[in-house]
């Protein structure tokens, strides 16, 4: 059977997709490798239209369409986006990775784009990933930013040189663009380089905007200097919402001793927020990282019982819970919210409950599930618990029949990766061994639970033994921080209105 064939039942991320044609077509009258004739115009122009209406095969052709009379690269690169966001077998990763190398020849910004993508999207094979690091390093058109990816690189490829990785990354951004020293704060913070990452931001530029003042704060906050975070919060014109320094705040005043009047004060923001739902679902996320678990779940408690604000608050939570890595916290989170009276028969709530109960060894019914995804049969996180839970009982040839014959077709960039990661245990099931391996690259495992990383070890084992090859073992979970009332500085290295914020995002965004 032809590899990634099952993997289809993941649709193509037409959004997305779409954004990335028509950014390429927008580069048609910007600066860069050439201009993008008619015809190529045209194709691409074709793929955009159909990538809306989700005829991927249709726009696969127009991409290819396009890159057979591109002479300028834009072809290669929109079908190359194209490929990237969608499920990817063993021949189109070789595929992509072709037009990657092909791409990374420009001698300019696009070609160090093309390496940092193979890099940061996990598509370049291990004992290749060493020389595209060095050629992006060295490439003329390389930017501060792709540098700082480069480093988040070498760290993953030589965990143990976290100390010399993290000096290079200090003393190179060290008097550079106070951007450029924005973003190396937050990844120095979020591994814990705390000290080196103190002194590349004033207190001065901490007051430029939100972004600034949250990288600088989240070092302090980290190594307890409270004492600074007060005198930072007496300055006028603060970057950020009146809510937030309240809470802020009263966390800083917990810790210097005056526990009680900032336990007040954090209870006083949140109530401030609750007139605008989603300034108190941003409010919570970052309550949820200030290491004060027992002030957090009784300010969550009452957020959940908010009916405007319940949802949305949950989805702003639940990723920095997970930051924690801990199964039997981020079960607890769910509890709580199947406790509450707004979200206690949503349906999407109820089938993540039993997802980590599943995964912690607590039985599920599998006729519950099933009965739950009959009663919403449009939303996945239903489906894909009612898999997990056939997988369970042996009944992986079903799970993948559920997943694959209902429509519509999940759409992978919307799954959360402990979803995909119960895929990908299908897969592995029913002897798909290669489709699993291929989806399993692709979840980043410092989004899973403890729990989940080693389940889904196992499953990527026995996959990888079907195939007569060897898995890739995910990271070991030895040394991550597994409470939520540990991680505490996450959330406040977040640019914007604190919320989570991911490199890869930033990247796109700065390399647009």
């Amino acid at each position: 059977m032809k590899s990634g064939k099952h993997a289809r039942i993941l649709a193509v991320a037409a959004t997305v997709a779409a954004e990335l044609v028509v950014g390429v077509l927008a580069q048609g009258t910007a600066p860069g490798p050439g201009p993008v004739s008619a015809e190529v115009a045209g194709h691409l122009k074709k793929a955009q239209e159909l990538v809306a209406k989700a005829d991927a095969a249709g726009a696969e052709a127009a991409l290819r369409a396009a890159v057979a009379v591109d002479s300028t690269k834009e072809g290669k690169r929109a079908l190359a986006d194209f490929l990237m966001n969608r499920p990817l077998s063993a021949e189109t990763l070789k595929e992509v990775l072709g037009l990657l190398k092909e791409l990374s020849k420009d001698r300019g910004k696009a070609g160090a784009e093309a390496l940092t993508v193979g890099l940061m999207r996990r598509l370049v094979p291990g004992a290749e990933a060493a020389g595209w690091l060095e050629r992006l390093r060295g490439h003329p058109g390389v930017t501060p930013l792709m540098l700082l990816a480069g480093d988040r690189i070498e760290l993953h490829l030589r965990p143990d040189a976290k100390e010399e990785i993290a000096g290079k990354t200090a003393k190179r951004v060290a008097g550079g663009a106070v951007e450029d020293r924005e973003d190396a704060v937050r990844w120095l913070a979020e591994i814990g380089e705390f000290k080196l990452a103190l002194p590349l931001l004033s207190r001065e530029e901490a007051l430029l905007d939100q972004g600034k003042f949250g990288a600088w704060t989240g070092p302090r906050m980290a190594t307890d200097d409270w004492q600074a975070m007060l005198e930072v919060l007496a300055m006028p014109k603060l970057p950020v919402p009146e809510a937030v320094q309240k809470l802020l705040r009263g966390r800083a005043m917990m810790g210097t001793g005056k526990a009680e009047e900032g336990r007040v004060l954090c209870g006083e923001a949140c109530a401030d927020a609750k007139v605008k739902p989603g300034e108190l679902a941003e409010l919570m996320a970052l309550l949820a990282s200030l290491r004060v678990p027992e002030v957090f779940e009784a300010e969550l408690v009452k957020a959940l019982a908010e009916p405007g604000a319940a949802e949305a608050v949950l989805k702003a939570v639940a990723p920095v819970v997970r930051r924690g890595r801990d199964g039997k916290t981020v079960h607890y989170l769910y509890e709580l919210a199947v406790a509450s009276p707004v979200l206690g028969k949503n349906p999407e709530v109820l089938a993540k409950h039993a997802q980590s109960r599943i995964m912690l060894g607590m039985p599920e019914p599998v006729a519950v599930l099933e009965q739950r995804l009959n009663e919403a049969p449009l939303q996945p996180a239903p489906r894909i618990a009612y898999a997990l839970g056939l997988v369970m009982e042996g009944k992986g040839e079903q799970a993948l029949r559920e997943l694959q014959m209902r429509k519509p077709a999940l759409d992978e960039s919307k799954l959360e990766a402990s979803q995909l990661a119960v895929i990908c245990a299908v897969f592995a099931a029913t002897g798909h061994g290669e489709d699993a391996m291929a989806l399993g690259g692709r979840i980043p495992t410092a989004a899973l639970t403890v729990e989940e990383t080693e389940w889904l070890r196992g499953q990527l084992e026995k996959a990888a033994g079907a195939a007569g090859g060897a898995a890739a073992a995910a990271p070991a979970a030895t040394g991550w921080q597994r409470s939520v009332a540990r991680y505490g500085f996450d959330l406040l290295l977040v640019a914007g209105v604190y919320v989570l914020w991911l490199i890869w995002q930033k990247f796109i965004r700065k390399s647009a």
